[in-house]
């Protein structure tokens, strides 16, 4: 009987197990493998704790909070612009203003004063942006109670019921503000999230209802504001409290639960409408993507054109449908209203028959030949009248220039009186026509002026260019007339 030595492994194996077992362990998952290999370089590639500088950032939250001097200023004029992009449909106008507005400050300093539990920059954020949205809406209120253009555009109505949508863009555009802004080299990330928040046109929209009286703008765009106002302050928060800023005051356990309840119900109670909103808008969505349907599978026969629209603002909702073509019966209109009923019973159908058989057709055919001629011979008189007005532009040039180089009607006298000499003066345009000339007859300007006195070749032709310099200084428009002088001429 041999005796075992007790350290040694039982069945003749070194680790105690069947021989051939892996003497290391079972080998880890390929996905386990992998999970250990990307860890590290993903928390080197996300990790944002010692990139940030809580120091700056806090200050310069704090320097932002102000709305004093050159910040209030700026607010009112960026409100303005902003007005005026809502008024006149104009979204590069809107963004420009939204680009300059200071609102960001007040609202990041509220998630610093909630993150840091610093409670007097939590009390200064929160009057410094009460008195900026007081007077934002006010100023917005001025300029539409003055602005002549009273009709509510594209932009205005969209800020009138906020959805969940816009919370999402909220939230995370706060997010993106505030890692920006704790970052120790600086980005040009804000002027991005002060777009897509858009905190400017919502308090032009409430401004646009209290000067109109319409009480749906005025608290669908203060509720779009208060909702991105506690989204970037939410935000803000968690990013301070992820980022370890430093506290000022110790908060206990039991008292630090009970204000993230009551700040979590109040969250929800802001939040819960806009999530209303935006499922009405999904049904809606759906039901008016059934109604085309509905239409196109049922409504749309052989020779008939149709188009369809969805009017929910009369009530029950109405959908109206024009039919273009081959002529309905009334027994098919009402099937497709029974249809309707059943699969949407809270929709009312609303027919629009335009009925045109053959004959109607060959109608508008020969309306429409004898409209194409009509067209043709008014363009034929056009271009004829066009024609004629450019010749009477030319006449009406050519007789102006004769009008300005007639010689005047007092030359007469003028002349006589200052040419003792002078018995007779005779002027006008007269035609030279020669035999073997080619062309219209040429035609000029002549002065005559009959002489008293008996003069010599030498005299005559002197006292000619005499007259001619006479008659070019007196009237510059007469320089071409031709002067003679008509006299007994001395014997040589």
């Amino acid at each position: 009987m041999s005796i075992e030595d007790p350290t040694q492994p039982q069945g003749g194996t070194a680790n105690g197990g069947a021989s051939g077992a892996n003497p290391q362990g079972p080998q880890p998952s390929l996905l386990r493998s992998l999970s250990e290999l990307l860890r590290p370089l993903a928390i080197s590639r996300f990790r944002i704790i010692d990139l940030a500088d809580p120091e700056q950032t806090i200050s310069g939250i704090k320097k932002d909070i102000e709305f004093r001097g050159f910040n209030l200023w700026i607010l009112v004029f960026s409100i303005v612009i902003c007005s005026i992009g809502l008024n006149v449909d104009s979204a590069a106008v809107v963004i420009g203003a939204m680009l300059i507005s200071p609102l960001m400050g007040p609202i990041m300093g509220l998630g610093l004063g909630l993150g840091t539990n610093d409670a007097a920059t939590f009390k200064n954020a929160l009057g410094n942006l009460g008195i900026a949205v007081g007077i934002a809406i006010l100023t917005s209120a001025l300029y539409f109670f003055t602005s002549p253009l009273n009709e509510a555009s594209s932009e205005l109505l969209s800020r009138t019921q906020p959805t969940l949508l816009d919370v999402v863009v909220a939230l995370f555009g706060g997010l993106s503000g505030i890692l920006a802004g704790s970052r120790k080299e600086k980005s040009n990330v804000i002027p991005g999230v002060a777009i897509a928040t858009a905190l400017m046109p919502p308090l032009c929209t409430a401004g646009y209802g209290l000067a109109n009286g319409e009480w749906n703008f005025l608290f669908g765009g203060f509720y779009l504001f208060l909702i991105n106002t506690a989204l970037i302050a939410l935000s803000t928060w968690v990013v301070v409290r992820y980022l370890r800023f430093p506290t000022l005051t110790y908060v206990e356990p039991a008292v630090e639960r009970r204000y993230k309840r009551l700040s979590a119900l109040l969250f929800l109670a802001l939040l819960g409408p806009s999530a209303w909103i935006f499922f009405g808008i999904v049904v809606e969505s759906r039901e008016d993507a059934a109604l085309l349907t509905f239409v196109d599978s049922n409504m749309k026969l052989a020779g008939t054109s149709v188009t369809a629209l969805i009017d929910r603002t009369i009530d029950p909702p109405e959908l109206q449908v024009e039919i273009l073509g081959r002529p309905v019966s009334d027994e098919q209109e009402e099937e497709w209203r029974k249809q309707l009923a059943f699969t949407h019973p809270h929709i009312t159908l609303s027919v629009f028959r335009t009925s045109i058989d053959e004959a109607d057709i060959e109608d508008l055919q020969d309306q429409v030949q004898l409209m194409m001629s009509s067209y043709g011979d008014l363009s034929a008189k056009d271009k004829e009248l066009t024609r004629l007005r450019a010749e009477l532009t030319l006449v009406e040039g050519e007789y102006r220039r004769l009008q300005e180089s007639r010689l005047p009607e007092s030359l007469g006298d003028e002349l006589l009186a200052t040419q003792p000499l002078a018995s007779a003066v005779r002027w006008g345009r007269i035609a030279i026509e020669q035999r073997d000339a080619i062309g219209d007859p040429a035609s000029t300007d002549r002065l005559v002026v009959e002489w008293t006195d008996t003069l010599t070749a030498e005299t005559k032709s002197a006292l000619e260019a005499s007259l001619t310099e006479w008659l070019r200084v007196r009237w510059p428009a007469a320089a071409d007339v031709d002067v003679s002088v008509e006299c007994p001429m001395a014997e040589p």
